[in-house]
């Protein structure tokens, strides 16, 4: 059994889960990298001395039997981050039914079935860490009704579980990136946004930068550090919130163009 403290990351293979990964493992955290991408998840691992599960957070009987497997190995979970999500980028008057119920699948149903299975083995260990990856909520963001719906899902289950579990020395919390872009694997987000919008990349880069005071793209580590604070001894009394790491953010998603109907 590890008496090193251990971290699970879920979609923790690229972007900003690589870069939560990496950031507990630098803190001491022996990480266990959890991606549906199980080589993907390999490489990350090997990055840093880190585990990989290839994991897919839709399915409960993989959840729990990944979880039940770590217990086994290493006798603890001490931090989950959820960080395993999907965007399909529609309006609301073209998603499908199947679009929906994918996106609510893994990035709602993921979050509660890894939330669920390591509640239990941290309430009996007495303490433990949660973080929920979200997104900034509040604003309206054109062609992200279904993703929008589905991490004020996981926020709302976070303030649940926040009260639900304190009495055990759980903290659990939630963190809102920012727009995470160029060179972060994210970059074609964007630019599919751009070209639904029928803008150039840089007419577009330009006004969404206009809505973020600090005038710069959110980087994956700016979120690992608001993950690595929560997850923190510095933040046991830190818990049921959102963090936004979003640099000031302050306006809605550029709107869409009027079509024929």
């Amino acid at each position: 059994m590890s008496e090193q403290p251990i971290g699970l990351v879920t979609g923790g293979a690229g972007g900003i889960g690589r870069a939560i990964a990496a950031r507990l493992g630098a803190g001491g955290h022996h990480v266990l990298i959890a991606d549906v991408d199980g080589a993907a998840a390999d490489r990350t691992a090997g990055e840093f001395d880190g585990s990989a599960i290839a994991l897919d957070v839709t399915d409960s009987a993989s959840v729990n039997r990944a979880v039940a497997d770590i217990l086994d190995r290493h006798g603890r979970i001490d931090v989950l981050v959820n960080c395993a999500g999907i965007h399909i980028q529609k309006l609301v008057v073209d998603l499908t039914d199947d679009d929906w119920d994918r996106i609510q699948s893994v990035n709602a149903r993921g979050s509660f079935l890894t939330c669920r299975a390591v509640a239990r083995p941290m309430m009996k260990a007495g303490q433990g860490r949660i973080v929920n990856i979200v997104t900034r909520l509040g604003f309206g963001n054109p062609y992200s009704a279904a993703y929008m719906a589905s991490k004020s899902a996981v926020w709302g289950m976070t303030q649940t579980l926040a009260v639900e579990l304190a009495a055990y020395g759980i903290t659990v919390n939630a963190v809102a990136p920012g727009h995470v872009g160029p060179g972060t694997g994210m970059e074609q987000h964007f630019r599919d946004k751009a070209d639904a919008l029928g803008l150039t990349w840089e007419a577009f880069e330009a006004q969404v930068l206009r809505t973020i005071p600090v005038g710069r793209w959110c980087a994956p580590e700016d979120v690992a550090a608001a993950v690595a604070y929560v997850t923190s001894p510095e933040a046991d009394f830190v818990t049921g919130e959102l963090i936004n790491v979003t640099g000031g953010f302050t306006g809605y998603g550029v709107a869409p163009p009027r079509e024929a109907v």
